[in-house]
């Protein structure tokens, strides 16, 4: 009798073992990005070698004493739609006229992504267990990342779109970004390059170590089928920078700016119906 009792409480034991729900899987580790990074190398993005899918536009190599100041795009770059491409080539040639075409950071308007990852100036990640935010120095932009969810089903069009993002491999955040909306200072890199509000944006920060600090790669996957015949990609990088204390203010509103008639930007954006 005693050994009939046992064996059907562990049976028993066995069966609700078995029925039990499966315990969530263990979400990556989290890495560290604290402290505060400066972009390096080229404010554009990079070509990925050995990758199969598009390349960044890149910057036309001009001839001229005043080189350094002229950032004028290829406009033959196969990536763009015929009519992203007019814009591309009539920025480049205003460019190489020395009329400066300005961009969104220029004019005090929130630069969105990818062009974020251009910005020059401090940047600062501020972890939590369920959002990250980033803080731009450059003109005080801020994005907030929700981390380990779906998109909503139907998020409204802003000049940052909607984020969530995840963990991967212990040393890399991505992050997946829709519905930015697109407007006249809408680019994805310093060139002016358009893009429409059927953009999609994934970033891959993987942290590294340096000999004098922490580094993050940055791999952007941009897809945009309003704007360009197919995805691409671009890497970008930033470096610890442990003689910055903080943060600092550096707000665009206070510069003197004298935008003429008819020029490619101008006004400060306005935001006419509240979001809320």
């Amino acid at each position: 009798m005693r050994i009939v009792l046992a064996a059907s409480l562990v049976l028993g034991l066995c069966t609700a073992v078995a029925d039990a729900p499966a315990a969530p899987a263990p979400s990556a580790p989290m890495p560290d990005f604290s402290g505060y990074f400066v972009r390096v190398g080229d404010l554009w993005f990079d070509a990925i070698l050995d990758d199969d899918e598009g390349k960044p536009i890149d910057r036309l190599q001009v001839k001229s004493p005043d080189a350094d100041d002229i950032y004028a795009g290829d406009f033959d770059n196969p990536i763009l739609q015929p009519w992203a491409r007019e814009i591309v080539k009539k920025n480049a040639e205003s460019e190489i006229r020395l009329e400066h075409v300005y961009t969104a950071d220029d004019s005090c308007w929130p630069s969105g992504v990818p062009q974020a990852v251009n910005l020059i100036g401090t940047v600062q990640f501020l972890q939590a267990k369920d959002r990250i935010v980033i803080v731009y120095e450059r003109d005080h932009q801020v994005r907030w990342i929700r981390l380990n969810r779906d998109h909503s089903t139907d998020p409204p069009l802003s000049w940052y779109g909607e984020s969530v993002g995840h963990y991967e491999n212990g040393d890399t955040l991505v992050i997946d970004t829709i519905r930015q909306k697109a407007h006249k200072m809408s680019v994805v890199d310093p060139f002016g390059t358009p893009h429409t509000d059927k953009i999609h944006v994934v970033e891959r920060y993987r942290l590294f170590e340096t000999p004098f600090g922490k580094g993050i790669e940055v791999i952007v996957r941009v897809d945009d089928p309003g704007a360009f015949t197919k995805p691409w990609k671009g890497m970008a990088e930033y470096r610890q920078d442990k003689t910055i204390a903080g943060i600092e203010e550096m707000a665009c509103a206070e510069n003197n700016r004298d935008f003429a008639d008819g020029s490619t930007f101008g006004t400060i954006p306005e935001e006419l119906t509240p979001a809320f």
